[in-house]
């Protein structure tokens, strides 16, 4: 991606697109700021090629990455260790402060260079130490306690085959417009504890124990060395293993090398001998029928471990005020009710909105969740990458989530949305639509085929009334996902005044609306055009049924999905909608043999050329 901003919120963060929209890069950049490994490390393979905008490595990588703290957070650093530094001019005789410029990144790394270093070691700078070492002037808490505002800024270029790698930190108050700052402040995870799951499970990496990882930090707290009955238990297994060893160290160390090696013994060993090394043997064993290491297990397990883990370590152990979870993917080789076992355990994470996820999905069972607040980031690649927010965090917009068949509208490319069970019609219609329309792409005619949903990423939506079709366009408008209505006759009576209401439609909208509503009204309470006596009235309402559709992209049939049907099911509602498909599918018809779709197929016509931009032929062959 070229470039891209977002801004994640407190609670539940789902980023949702298609393949290859920029998802997992969003995920790997969270990873590179806030995981566990330096992001300057020169060692680090945490930079490729690949990571350059088109894979160009004269581009530059910038990452800006920023946390707020709001006025109810306070900063627990008592457990901090380390230190770092800002400057202070001695001759202005004030800190050193940016005034931080994305179009100017030489400026903002300024000391990060050789010619920086030079001037911080120059004269003119004096580095004021903060943290826990002894030449430190000031505490961490006493520096940073009144500070709102936090950044880190990483940039990475390439130069000779060697990544070049510079980092910040920054922190101010909310209403400062200057930052002070440190150069490569190893400052990360004492503000914000984070965990990062890839959609490549590998409990050995994300699990891994060392004394600077969260899961080191756990089982160093967790396993006390002085443990008198786990010292027995070590001693046991010493003493077992040097009898079963005794004859294979006896002949690697024979009697000739206590001439060269004096006083010296070899010994095979099951644990640690170490004390402080304890807790770095431990081993993950999940018994689910078959015993096991845990990263011989599937990613669903190896995910619920994981999650489970980091909860209880900052609850714990970290005690910090916020935590961060990213994960992509946790949806991967799980089932439907595994998917729903881990949103519930990523729901139990947040802890009331203490802590954050981030996590990309393909899976509705992550976005359908009427309980937590979710902030959606739609990821769309359209001359460049773009993202857009929107939260769902009150009851009209959680009724969208409720249905999970309506998740996949956030991955379309666009939607048709129809009031209820005439999608299931609707989508039949189009299959048969596909066979028999031709388009023309690039100065090629071809089928548009019988799978041209799937092909063109289009999603049918049952919307689940007339008067929800508002709340759904608020949404998709949101996020520039373009749409058309297909509604029923009576959506004209009741339904489309509150639709331009509560979308602010121009006035003249309504007024004409209403100009023929007045008409309609006086006349009955009609459910078909064909209702209608009045050749005049019939007439106005025709035009303006097509200018709608011309203008709004609401297509208005002429009556209710019923009038359509060349012969009337037993059942009504959606049960008739199954008879007639099941029908159908049994005598292998078309659906037209059952239903008249010559105004479903001219919907379906406009929403092709006028939406999806393709240019229709007529195919004399077909009929």
């Amino acid at each position: 991606m070229k470039e891209l901003d977002l801004k994640f919120e407190k609670g539940k963060n789902i980023i949702v697109g298609k393949n290859n929209s920029g998802k997992s890069n969003i995920i790997k950049a969270i990873d590179l700021i806030l995981g566990k490994n330096s992001p300057t490390w020169n060692k680090s393979d945490n930079i490729t090629d690949n990571d350059f905008f088109e894979g160009k490595t004269e581009n530059e990588i910038f990452i800006w990455c920023e946390l707020k703290k709001s006025d109810e957070e306070l900063l627990n650093l008592s457990d901090a260790k380390g230190a770092f530094f800002k400057l202070f001019d001695k001759y202005n005789y004030t800190y050193e402060k940016m005034d931080v410029n994305f179009s100017n990144k030489d400026d903002l790394f300024k000391f990060s260079t050789d010619e920086g270093q030079a001037r911080i070691d120059s004269d003119n700078y004096k580095k004021e130490w903060i943290g826990t070492k002894r030449y430190c002037i000031h505490g961490f808490e006493d520096e940073l306690n009144d500070m709102t505002d936090f950044a880190f800024a990483f940039r990475s270029t390439k130069e000779s085959d060697e990544y070049i790698k510079e980092m910040l930190f920054l922190y101010k108050k909310a209403d400062d417009k200057e930052w002070l700052f440190s150069v490569n402040a190893n400052f990360r995870n004492e503000l914000l504890q984070s965990a990062i799951i890839p959609s490549f499970r590998d409990p050995k990496d994300q699990l891994r124990i060392t004394n600077y990882t969260w899961f080191g930090k756990l089982l160093r707290k967790y396993i006390q060395v002085d443990d008198s009955d786990l010292n027995d238990a070590f001693g046991k297994v010493k003493d077992a293993s040097n009898k079963l060893f005794k004859d294979l160290q006896n002949n690697i160390f024979y009697q000739k090398n206590q001439i060269a090696f004096p006083n010296t013994e070899i010994s095979f060993q099951f644990n640690p001998d170490a004390k402080q090394d304890i807790y770095k043997s431990a081993l993950i064993y999940v018994d689910d029928g078959f015993n096991s290491k845990l990263d011989e297990k599937g990613s669903g397990i190896q995910s619920v471990v994981i999650i489970g883990l980091f909860d209880y370590y900052i609850r714990n152990i970290a005690h910090t005020n916020g935590s961060l979870l990213a994960i992509e993917e946790p949806e991967i080789y799980l089932h439907p009710h595994g998917r729903r076992v881990i949103s519930d355990r990523l729901d139990a994470f947040l802890d009331g909105h203490k802590n954050q996820v981030i996590l990309t999905t393909h899976s509705p069972e992550f976005i359908c969740s009427p309980h937590e607040d979710i902030n959606l980031i739609v990821v769309k690649k359209d001359d460049g990458t773009f993202a857009k927010n929107l939260s769902f965090n009150d009851v009209k917009t959680k009724q969208i989530l409720i249905k999970k068949q309506n998740a996949e509208m956030f991955f379309a490319d666009a939607v048709i949305l129809v009031e209820g069970a005439d999608k299931y019609i609707l989508e039949s219609i189009a299959e048969e639509f596909g066979t028999k329309i031709r388009i023309n792409s690039n100065g090629i005619e071809k089928d548009l085929g019988r799978n041209w949903l799937n092909d063109y990423n289009i999603s049918i939506i049952n919307c689940g009334g007339k008067h929800e079709f508002w709340k759904y366009v608020k949404i998709l408008n949101e996020f520039k996902i373009p749409w058309l209505i297909i509604a029923d006759f009576d959506y004209i009576r009741n339904g489309l005044n509150d639709f331009f209401t509560k979308l602010s439609y121009e006035q003249h909208f309504q007024d004409g609306l209403n100009a023929l509503k007045s008409k309609i009204n006086n006349s009955g309470k009609y459910k078909s055009i064909s209702e209608i006596d009045n050749a005049e009235t019939k007439q106005e309402i025709e035009k303006y049924i097509s200018k709608l559709s011309e203008e709004n992209r609401i297509h208005i049939l002429t009556g209710e999905l019923e009038d359509f049907y060349r012969l009337a099911p037993t059942y009504d509602k959606e049960q008739g909608v199954i008879e007639i498909l099941s029908t159908a599918i049994e005598e292998n018809n078309n659906i037209s043999e059952y239903v008249k779709i010559d105004e479903f197929v001219n919907a379906l016509e406009f929403f092709v050329e006028n939406i999806l931009k393709l240019e229709l032929v007529e195919d004399e062959n077909k009929e």
